[in-house]
């Protein structure tokens, strides 16, 4: 079954509202980047990840430039965990 534009919508919401408030929380500066569903992440004022989500088929959040940095991991740490404590929503329709 396909998802709907507007349930795909809804969920990058509250995962975006989820990692937003995660990141904050840990002292990191979070800013939209215009017409785009990406946010940049400033972990110092020199150095900088971009959160972008990928729609369908992908479905998934990356952080870029993907390099081994400790910064990067400890990033994805953070969104991982961020994203596995959202409650999770179930709708159903009743007939």
């Amino acid at each position: 079954m396909r998802k709907s534009r507007a349930t795909e919508a809804l969920r990058v919401a509250t995962d975006i509202a989820a990692i937003r408030t995660a990141l904050k929380k840990r002292g990191y500066k979070v800013r939209k980047q215009p017409k785009q569903a990406g946010w940049k992440v400033f972990i110092t004022p020199d150095e900088s990840y971009l959160l972008t989500y990928q729609p369908a088929p992908i479905s998934a959040w990356v952080l870029h430039p993907q390099n081994d940095s400790p910064n990067r991991q400890k990033l994805l740490t953070i969104i991982q965990t961020a994203l596995t404590k959202q409650p999770t929503t179930l709708t159903r329709r009743i007939s």
